[in-house]
């Protein structure tokens, strides 16, 4: 009798455990607590410096902005006498803005109000690049600009050839005035001959093209952009480049990078671009 005693009393305090603790745990009909707290931060999307879209005007900043936005700080200032200059990209189906020969001029000064007066305004130059790739939709964020520090070519010496590498696939040469087959500063010399190594190491395809300021008419440009495109391509290829990877061009003064109302602006548009294609 005992035992049975024991067993029912046993039965019961398990029934009641059950019931009370272990159900609400584990059963599917029991409730379950989840977190409501509207303020969790969201997941984090604009890891990006500066951004634009398809025929907008608008320049977004994101999260690596602030590391970026240092960087040219630090730079400018270790140097103030040097110049900041902006390409602000555009691609060749949008718009043309009130006011600007094409909307990376106006990319560009929209990412120069950012840095202004951390950096003078007259420290900064707005330049256009315009990108030649697949045309984006227009829902999708690109990055709206390119940094370039240059120093400021004095008044009184004469104008020099410069390298200007917008990124690793895409290089900008500068020429002298008038000049397209004159011997270059040793130091593109040297440039283009690690580029012609970098070439013969790769099966990259390289696009050269000319460009001119609106000096002289525009057939005349067109011939000198031409030469400014060849003779890249010369240094190139006797440096050991293969020549039948590189192809040039000219655009002469079609597609200016800057103003031709100033010998600055005008300086900066005597150039040959090179594209290097994997």
């Amino acid at each position: 009798m005992r035992i049975l005693v024991m067993f029912l009393v046993w039965l019961a305090f398990t029934a009641v455990t059950f019931y009370t603790c272990v159900q609400p745990q584990c059963c599917g009909d029991a409730d379950v607590i989840t977190n409501t707290d509207e303020t969790t931060p969201a997941e984090v999307t604009n890891n990006y410096a500066v951004v634009s879209s398809l025929g907008s005007a608008d320049v977004l900043t994101g999260t690596e902005w602030p590391a970026l936005r240092q960087r040219l700080l630090d730079q400018y200032n270790a140097n103030p006498n040097q110049l900041l200059e902006i390409y602000g990209h555009y691609y060749p189906s949008e718009a043309v803005p009130d006011g600007y020969e094409n909307m990376g001029f106006l990319r560009a000064d929209r990412i120069k109000d950012l840095l202004v007066p951390d950096i003078p305004a007259d420290k900064i130059v707005t330049l256009a690049r315009r990108m030649d790739g697949a045309t984006p939709a227009a829902e999708d964020k690109w990055q709206a600009g390119t940094f370039n520090m240059s120093e400021p070519q004095r008044e009184d010496e004469p104008d020099k050839a410069e390298i200007v590498e917008l990124d690793q696939n895409e290089i900008i040469v500068r020429f002298p005035f008038g000049s397209a087959t004159n011997s270059l500063d040793q130091e593109v010399e040297d440039y283009l001959e690690k580029l012609a190594d970098r070439l013969k190491a790769t099966e990259e395809n390289v696009t050269i093209i000319g460009h001119t300021d609106s000096r002289s008419s525009a057939e005349f440009n067109m011939r000198l952009g031409q030469r400014r495109a060849d003779f890249l391509k010369d240094v190139l290829v006797r440096n050991g480049a293969p020549a039948d990877r590189i192809t040039t061009e000219s655009e002469g003064e079609t597609n200016p990078v800057a103003t031709n109302d100033t010998d600055s602006g005008r300086q900066l548009n005597r150039r040959a671009v090179v594209k290097l294609i994997p």
